[in-house]
Formats: C-alpha cells, structure tokens, sequence
C-alpha cells in the first residue's frame, strides 16, 4: 500500500502511541517480574520534562542481559499483546544488535532503511545491560569488536548512504568500502547476531563497570556497576516507570549539562516517518 493511501502520524499522534506500547510492556514486566528502566533520551525525558523530551520520538529503554534474553524467549511463547511482536538481533529481517518491541498496526519509513522486508513499526528500543571489564582498554577494545560487527551489518543491509558533506562522513564512505568483502561473506542478520554474542560474553564474570554493547552510543556507554545497582520511580508522561539510581552519573556521561534545553538549532530527532498500517 502507498504512504499516500495511508494515515500519518504526527509528532503528538506517534508519542502518544510509544507511550500507550510503554504501558503494555511495563504491565508485561511486571506479570513476569521482568526488571527493565528507562535510559537515554526517555530517562533523559523523564528527569527534565517528567516525559517525552518535546523533539523527540522515540522510547528508549534497557534491561540487564538475564531480562532482556528472559523477555526474548517468554514472548515467543506469550506475546506482550496482540499489537506487540519482539524482534531480537539475528531474526531475519532485522537489521540491529538491539532488541525491539514492535508496533505491528503502524509502519515506519527511516532514511537508513533501504529494503521493504527490514521496514517494521513504532517500537520501543530495547538494549542490553551487560557485564564489561575493570579496564578502561579492554572495554574499548570490546566496543571496537561490537561496532566492527554493527558496521558489518549495517553494509549487508544497505543501511549505509554515501555523504559528502564533511570530512569525516567522506572517512566513513571510505570505511564502508573496505568492509563490503567481509560483509558479502555473510548475512547482516548472522553479523547482528554476533554482535548479541559479543556483548553477552562477559555474563556472570566479575565486573565494576557496565553498559550498553548492542547498540552503543560511541564510546560513552560504560558505567561504574553502582549507576544500576538499584531503581527508582520517575514521573514520566502520566505514569511512574523505574529508572537507575545513578541517573545522574549516566545522564552527565552521555549529555553533559544534561538539565541545560538545548537551543533550536542543536535539537536532534530521529528521521523518519511514521503511518498506520490500516485505519485506526
């Protein structure tokens, strides 16, 4: 069907929607005593709007890794709803190293996304908590085998657009090309699924930092153990949703001056559009 014959979603339309998929997922979690928290710019959200941050379109959310894989093999057997459908790194189709609770009665058109069979709805954005070293170099050298394989991935899907507008987007283009060989010798779902496996090595070893290796954000998501050692309720939208007691160190290490609004110009939002599949 053409987005022309379909309904689209506004800005308000897709938060409200995101955060009717929240209130599933959180009665979910709590039936199956499943611990998730809110994190990036939904925790972000939370602390300085007490919800949606007012640009952004997304919910972002993070379970440690004994949950989210608890959530992936329960789902398969219970979904979350009727309109709700996980989808995990490796499935077919899926083109990312996080997981994600999917909106099946909406469609979204992303710029990343090339190829029809990998396009999928509205979603909250699901990453793993995983156990990563005491050093500082081992962690990067962990990060760097994660995003080889993330960059892998995202060259078999053809989620890579080549851009001249600056220097380090041209390095980028460069990257991508020599990575093409490795990416023909095999799938962007096996290369996602390494990634999953990759991130979930360090499980159960002795640990002082955690963080984010499904889809991390550069180099920033590592975190002193105690950040999530525990959580707390946070006022978001017009409910309470956990969120971890070190928010603070989390938000200064990826935002910096966190409670500062950004100017108009520096807001970022993800690009993309979003339809109901069929009347709602």
């Amino acid at each position: 069907m053409s987005t022309k014959a379909r309904k689209e979603l506004s800005l308000a339309d897709i938060q409200a929607r995101e955060y009717e998929l929240l209130l599933q997922f959180d009665a979910y979690c709590k039936r199956h005593s499943l611990t998730y928290c809110l994190c990036g710019g939904t925790l972000l959200g939370a602390v300085r709007h007490k919800g949606f941050i007012p640009w952004d379109d997304d919910i972002d959310l993070m379970m440690p890794r004994a949950d989210y894989e608890r959530l992936r093999d329960l789902s398969r057997k219970e979904p979350v709803s009727g309109d709700l459908r996980v989808l995990y790194p490796g499935d077919k189709g899926y083109p990312y190293g996080a997981m994600k609770v999917v909106d099946t009665r909406t469609i979204v058109y992303e710029r990343n996304i090339t190829r029809e069979e990998q396009r999928t709805g509205l979603a909250l954005d699901i990453f793993p908590l995983d156990d990563m070293y005491a050093a500082g170099w081992k962690n990067r050298l962990l990060l760097m085998r994660v995003k080889f394989w993330i960059q892998v991935g995202k060259v078999g899907a053809g989620m890579i657009r080549p851009e001249r507008d600056s220097l380090q987007k041209r390095l980028r283009n460069l990257v991508m090309l020599l990575l093409r060989p490795v990416a023909a010798c095999t799938t962007y779902e096996k290369a996602m699924a390494k990634v999953d496996r990759i991130a979930a090595s360090r499980r159960g070893r002795a640990h002082r930092i955690v963080g984010n290796l499904g889809w991390p954000n550069r180099w920033r998501d590592m975190y002193p153990a105690e950040t999530f050692a525990s959580y707390v309720d946070l006022d978001f939208v017009t409910g309470k949703f956990p969120c971890p007691v070190g928010y603070d160190t989390y938000l200064t290490q990826l935002y910096g001056e966190y409670m500062r609004v950004p100017k108009e110009g520096e807001r970022t939002a993800h690009s993309f559009r979003a339809y109901w599949r069929d009347e709602a």
